[in-house]
């Protein structure tokens, strides 16, 4: 186990690792420097937001209704008392090797 998939020791590629993030901090266009300076310039969006159409507003009370609905015949359907659950769940053994 001291070699990646790859064939490479763990220590060559932790060196190739370290390498890789020195030359990307020490890189003047990096990325990091780029995230910086722009994040420090932004601006807050605008908020445009147009109120709803007639139309839109109808449909929205229609779905509320229709939600609102739904949800009081799934309140009143009545269980009996001591039924079995919908859905019981049971690990399953796992396969492989034994112990």
């Amino acid at each position: 186990m001291n070699e990646l998939s790859n064939g490479m020791d763990r220590r060559r590629f932790v060196q190739l690792l370290v390498a890789g993030a020195a030359v990307a901090a020490a890189a003047p266009g990096s990325a990091v420097a780029r995230a910086e300076t722009s994040t420090a310039h932004r601006t807050a969006p605008a908020a445009h937001h147009t109120p709803p159409s007639a139309a839109q507003r109808k449909e929205i009370e229609s779905q509320k209704k229709s939600l609102a609905d739904a949800l009081r015949v799934i309140r009143d359907f009545s269980l009996p008392a001591g039924s079995p659950p919908a859905f019981v769940f049971r690990a399953l053994r796992r396969e492989g090797r034994p112990r």
